[in-house]
């Protein structure tokens, strides 16, 4: 029974690991406008709250008109962003014509480099490689077709693309209205599905999570920042053009800093090596080096310290959370930390090193 008693609250640990991500994982995946109204009804009900107490409004009215604003300058923000990446993709449309000359001398030097190569392959793969030649052609002809069809069926789908961003944006807006409006009626329901002397500690769950949310967010601002800071003064040093606008852009990507900013840097630098801009192009993958190394260093500690965890734990969670969700996981990772932490403070799953000093 010792034994048993030892082992009860390690296998509730893992337990809640395991029912916390399963929910999480099945939130993002099925349930993603709820989650986005979730996260925006928290960030904006202490404005909510304070403009209530402020000008004695409907709680309604006042959620509608705060969330109207937000809405309309998110999407007048994306609007900018999208003219300024049109412009500048057509600028470049135009200016590529212009480095030809470039690209053909690249070719001339590398040229000889090729025949030298091939030089010193073996006849007999040589006679092997004109035997299947009909084949090779006919493969790559095929490859190209099946590229080709994909990218229009793809092309087909912008329309219905855009139709389903619309209503995920509008269930985003009508999750976020109702429970920012029935905040407190979601409450209490919520409590009422629990005995009554669970509330207090559900009430402690509530708080943990709510202020962990807002650490979290924090601090993956500062990391952006950061990002961004770093970007745009390497850009800077650089003598890059654009380099503020740019800059912001690769900040905003890092976001998502698995492949984010490599969605900048890589084409661009892979370009400048083709018009022989070599040394831009190692500038510009040192600056691409020194954002993604710091990312990495700083994420866990940043991260950890907002949240009150261990950088090691913290780092070891994203690095699960990575390996078993992608991407998401930097975000589902630490959630799981936090949350079953909640549960242990708040008592609902007894701490493991008080349990074996009973025993």
């Amino acid at each position: 029974m010792k034994i048993k008693g030892a082992y009860t609250p390690l296998l509730l640990l893992l337990l809640a690991v395991a029912i916390t991500s399963a929910i999480i994982v099945l939130a993002f995946r099925y349930f993603l406008p709820l989650v986005f109204g979730i996260i925006i009804a928290i960030l904006i009900d202490p404005i909510v709250s304070y403009l209530e107490r402020k000008l004695d409004f409907d709680r309604g009215v006042i959620t509608a008109v705060v969330l109207a604003t937000i809405f309309c300058l998110i999407g007048y923000i994306s609007i900018l962003v999208v003219a300024r990446f049109t412009f500048e993709l057509t600028r470049f449309v135009h200016f590529l014509p212009t480095q030809m000359r470039h690209f053909n001398a690249l070719i001339d030097n590398v040229y000889p480099y090729f025949l030298n190569f091939f030089a010193k392959i073996p006849e007999d793969i040589i006679a092997y490689l004109k035997a299947n030649l009909n084949q090779i052609l006919y493969t790559i002809t095929g490859s190209l077709t099946n590229l080709s069809s994909f990218l229009g069926n793809k092309v087909g789908m912008v329309p219905n693309l855009f139709v389903n961003m619309l209503v995920i944006i509008i269930f985003v807006f009508l999750f976020s209205y109702f429970l920012t409006k029935d905040k407190d009626k979601i409450i209490r329901v919520v409590k009422s599905l629990f005995p009554e002397q669970l509330h207090a500690k559900v009430k402690s769950v509530q708080l943990e999570l709510v202020f962990s949310f807002f650490r979290l967010i924090k601090a993956q601002i500062i990391l952006v920042l950061i990002s961004t800071a770093i970007t745009v003064l390497g850009f800077y040093i650089l003598r890059v053009e654009y380099a503020l606008t740019l800059g912001i852009i690769c900040g905003l990507l890092d976001i998502m800093p698995l492949f984010g900013p490599s969605l900048i840097f890589i084409p661009w630098i892979t370009f400048l090596l083709m018009v022989g801009k070599i040394n831009l192009a190692i500038g510009l993958l040192v600056l691409y080096i020194i954002v993604l190394g710091s990312r990495q260093i700083l994420q866990a500690k940043i991260v950890g310290r907002n949240l009150g965890i261990d950088p090691l734990l913290t780092l070891l969670s994203i690095y699960l959370g990575i390996n078993l969700f992608g991407w998401k996981g930097l975000f589902i990772g630490p959630l799981v930390v936090v949350i079953v932490r909640a549960l242990i403070h708040s008592g609902i799953i007894p701490p493991i090193n008080k349990s074996a000093k009973k025993d």
